[in-house]
């Protein structure tokens, strides 16, 4: 009895297990409720990283949180902090900010002791945000790509509706406002517009804010930001208006500075003249520097000077000098803000300090650049460093490069340092001259610090290919450690440039399976023409049973694109060793051997054999596929390979390894081709499937095979295809086949469509 009671207590417990892991809610704590506060779609397992109200799942984005943690259908605080660190860029600031305050506020063992995990990790995200941009809606290519499309689809719907006028339209063109607002809000960037789609949308946008401006504040200040980026002129009255508004005129002074026209800034300079204070002055001196002008310029200027006993406001002349760091973006060459400018290198502010650098750098004159240079040595602050060295680069001075490269060897640079100087190389138009300074750090321990740099070299080998495959070239034949020489081969295998060949064969004795891997792959791209040494390496290898299955497919890949078999190599008997192989782990090896056997083009006895025996015998429909291909190259046909393929083609059920078989009997011009192409021609098959029996049809040409041909007269799907191929036919065969059927058809639509070819043929004559 004891034994059927605990039978009784375990199916209750595994049925409430089960029941748990069909639950997709959040654990019941503290930072769980306030995790769910912030993200409300929580509740269906997913955090809304596109801002458009549903779980998406795509190709580079995926917003279902795993469970990866403890998998038991319920999603934990620390699955969502993971999830969150991965995916921070999607994720708007304050939500960032509400996870990291939540984290600090919590309480109880368990939370606290997650909280000392997370925090700092966090903190860390929200900082790499700010970087990024705070207001900046971060997309993957194809969240982007969805996004557009629908707002798009929205544009043209509005547009119908607005063009017919009607009053039954007016629901649609409400519909899609709502939502391409909904959008707009979110911060989805507009897609391209037509003439009628942006006349259109700035209207709407304008009559969005003289409708909602008492009640929906956050949608007036998303359309009062699209009029700025459409640079609406006919907007200009309206934020003007808007300007003295608590609620709306720092939004309406940005977008103003965004249209930028004269106009606006007209309307900037007078409101700042009549005195303005906080926010709002902070707006108009920043969009001032976004319009530009000398006006503008003295404007700004003025911020900046004071009496003797006077001193600026700190947000004033942090707004002002980058107002006039902006102004220098603009190609402006005036002395007085580079004077300015100057006088604030030295500044104790750093963010002053990097303003500064932006705006000297702008100037991009030799003076300029040797005022920055010494900086370089002198500056104790990060990041004042990484905009020194993305500003000298930008300005392509020869005397900028070697002095931004040369800091790679201060023991002092961080690797975050060494990241945007390795970055910033890769956006100079010179930065080809120094890839020898940095190929090294392909083998760093930094795995970032690794990826910046190939991204960088293979930027760079655009610019100058010869240098930077050279360069990879040399740094492989001294440098032997297996981290180098994996991401160096890597690079070799992206450019498959032929001036590699000789490194890539040198490294097919490679140690390290990884760079064995790379080279194989690289020389099956490069296709290395009459080379008998990389023959035979590669041949080494196909048939090196130490070696990884992967490194054997990329050689035997390769043996079949090069398409090189010279005397004494006998690579096809290298390729005929792979046929043999049963295990399943071998079965790409397999095929790929197969397929290179096709583009070898070596045509003897065992060869034809050798597929005949896999055509007859493989169980794996794809090799038994890939050895018909790979009869079609070849000529010879024998009794026994029509046998072979005859009594395949029977036995096969695969459409598709069927077509193939006819193509290859069809092409060796044998009777039987004749006999199996009707099991192909039912109503069933596809329409390219019978244009490919049609056309082996007439290739053979003979009175048998075209007769074939004219049961398909009455079949639309084929009929344009099918005249153009019968009038090509032998003319005497053909006069002879349609005079006979002519007299014995029965079917009226035939009779008709063979009436029309025979007519067609007398008139040819």
């Amino acid at each position: 009895m004891n034994n059927y009671k605990n039978f009784g207590f375990i199916s209750i417990f595994l049925l409430a297990l089960l029941s748990v892991q069909a639950y997709s809610g959040v654990v019941d704590t503290k930072l769980g409720k306030s995790f769910s506060a912030i993200f409300p779609e929580l509740s269906k397992g997913y955090i809304d990283l596109n801002a458009n109200g549903q779980l998406d799942r795509l190709d580079d984005m995926d917003e279902k949180i795993p469970d990866s943690g403890v998998k038991d259908g319920i999603i934990q605080v620390q699955e969502i902090l993971e999830f969150i660190e991965a995916n921070y860029r999607f994720i708007p600031m304050d939500k960032l900010q509400g996870v990291y305050n939540a984290l600090l506020n919590t309480s109880g063992d368990i939370p606290k002791l997650i909280s000392l995990n997370y925090s700092q990790r966090i903190e860390t995200v929200i900082t790499n945000k700010e970087k990024l941009g705070t207001d900046t809606l971060y997309l993957t290519p194809s969240a982007l790509k969805k996004a557009q499309e629908e707002m798009r689809g929205y544009i043209a719907t509005m547009l119908n509706a607005y063009k017919k006028e009607e009053r039954k339209y007016e629901a649609d063109f409400s519909a899609a406002s709502d939502q391409l607002f909904r959008m707009i809000e979110a911060g989805y960037p507009l897609p391209e517009l037509s003439k009628d789609d942006y006349s259109l949308l700035v209207s709407l946008t304008i009559y969005t804010i003289e409708e909602n401006k008492d009640s929906t504040p956050k949608r007036v200040l998303a359309a009062i930001r699209t009029l700025g980026k459409l640079k609406a002129r006919q907007a200009i009255p309206y934020l003007k208006k808007l300007l003295e508004s608590p609620q709306y005129g720092y939004e309406s002074s940005v977008a103003l500075g965004n249209i930028g026209n004269s106009d606006a800034r007209e309307v900037l300079i007078g409101k700042i003249q009549e005195g303005v204070s906080g926010k709002l002055k902070k707006g108009i001196i920043q969009a001032l520097g976004n319009t530009g002008g000398e006006d503008s310029i003295e404007i700004l200027l003025s911020l900046l000077k004071t009496g003797v006993d006077e001193k600026i406001d700190p947000e004033t002349e942090k707004a002002a000098v980058q107002a006039l760091s902006a102004v220098t973006e603009k190609d402006t060459r005036n002395r007085k803000v580079y004077s300015v400018l100057d006088s604030y290198l030295d500044n104790t502010d750093k963010e002053l300090r990097i303003l500064a650098i932006k705006g000297i750098a702008n100037y991009k004159t030799s003076a300029a650049v040797s005022l920055l240079l010494p900086l370089l040595k002198k500056e104790k602050s990060e990041d004042v460093l990484m905009e020194l060295v993305k500003s000298l680069s930008a300005t392509n001075s020869t005397k900028a490069l070697p002095a931004i490269t040369g800091m790679l060897n201060d023991p002092n640079s961080s690797s975050d340092l060494k990241k945007e100087i390795i970055h910033a190389v890769g956006e100079n138009s010179n930065g080809s001259k120094s890839v020898m300074n940095i190929v090294d750090y392909l083998g760093d321990k930094n795995p970032e610090l690794r990826t910046t740099t190939a991204q960088t070299i293979l930027k760079l080998y655009k610019q100058n290919p010869a240098a930077v495959a050279g360069t990879i070239n040399r740094k492989l034949a001294t440098r032997k450690d297996e981290l180098f020489q994996k991401e160096a081969s890597a690079i070799l295998a992206a450019l498959a440039d032929p001036s590699t060949t000789v490194t890539l064969t040198n490294l097919l004795s490679s140690s390290f399976p990884s760079v064995k891997k790379n080279a194989t792959w690289a020389l099956y791209r490069i296709k290395p023409v009459n080379n008998l040494k990389v023959v035979t390496e590669l041949q080494k290898l196909v048939t090196g049973e130490t070696e990884s299955i992967e490194v054997r497919i990329n050689s035997v890949r390769a043996l079949g694109a090069m398409g090189f078999d010279p005397p004494r190599t006998d690579v096809w008997k290298t390729l005929l060793t792979a046929f043999k192989l049963q295990d399943e782990k071998y079965i790409m090896l397999k095929l790929y051997a197969v397929k290179a056997i096709g583009e070898l083009g070596t045509v003897n006895e065992q060869v034809i054999n050798g597929l005949i025996s896999l055509i007859s015998r493989e169980k794996n429909a794809a090799v038994k596929q890939a050895a018909v291909e790979a009869l079609k190259n070849m000529n010879g046909l024998t009794p026994a390979v029509e046998r072979i393929l005859t009594g395949t083609f029977k036995r096969s059920t695969d459409d598709n390894l069927r077509l193939s078989i006819l193509e290859v009997l069809g092409d060796m011009r044998s009777e039987e081709t004749s006999v199996l192409a009707p099991a192909l021609l039912n109503k069933d098959q596809s329409k390219d499937s019978k244009y490919r029996v049609i056309y082996v049809l007439s290739h053979m040409g003979d009175e048998k095979s075209l007769a074939l041909l004219l049961e398909l007269t009455t079949d639309p799907e084929v009929s344009v295809f099918l005249t153009g191929v019968l009038e090509d036919a032998d003319r005497n065969v053909m006069r002879n086949l349609l005079a006979g059927r002519l007299k014995t058809e029965t079917d009226p639509q035939r009779l008709k469509a063979l009436e029309e070819l025979s007519s067609s043929f007398e008139a040819s004559f």
